[in-house]
């Protein structure tokens, strides 16, 4: 295994670690080290200072933080570094909002549904309604950066003057009832 490997693993497992994903544990299928090492594969083709499962682990706590800043969670996670008696990571924003810019839509997509159709493989017989599993459909809408990537990804709906307003993207999920999980995701323009 090489150096990289080595290292790609340990974020993996560090990353499963952090969502409870122990080998005790029965949540321990939602994701594996493989899953993850296929996430990273698909956008990390050299090796880098934020690999994608670290870039992702990062997203993720910021997003679900308070103040959902970027340098808050570096903070958080060279405090984090630190305490595990490994060397902390810079603070500075800048290579790690690069980095989030190089995680994939498609391919966090194809983690959640990894992720979502493994736990629902999962779901216990006493969860099922009459032997059978039960899937509901949801929506909303988001509003996103006026930038021109976004508009060419996610135009404005025709009901808005040109430059009047923001992208927005209309989600469409199915949610398993059993295990409370996402297992699509469809995202389209307005």
């Amino acid at each position: 295994m090489t150096k990289h490997n080595q290292e790609m693993s340990a974020v993996a497992d560090e990353l499963l670690r952090q969502f409870a994903q122990t080998a005790e544990d029965d949540l321990s299928a939602i994701l594996t080290t493989q899953d993850l090492a296929d996430f990273q594969k698909k956008i990390t083709k050299r090796e880098r200072k934020y690999p994608a499962c670290k870039t992702l682990s990062l997203f993720m706590k910021q997003v679900a933080s308070d103040t959902k800043s970027c340098r808050n969670v570096l903070i958080d996670d060279a405090r984090d570094q630190v305490a595990l008696g490994k060397e902390k990571n810079e603070t500075t924003t800048g290579p790690y909002c690069q980095a989030r810019q190089r995680l994939l839509e498609e391919a966090v997509k194809s983690l959640l549904h990894t992720s979502g159709n493994n736990l629902d493989k999962g779901t216990h017989k006493a969860y099922l309604w009459h032997k059978k599993r039960v899937v509901l459909a949801d929506g909303s809408k988001l509003s996103m950066p006026d930038t021109e990537a976004n508009q060419a990804e996610y135009p404005q709906p025709k009901s808005q003057k040109k430059g009047a307003g923001f992208s927005s993207i209309k989600n469409y999920g199915s949610d398993c009832t059993g295990q409370r999980c996402c297992t699509e995701l469809i995202g389209n323009s307005l």
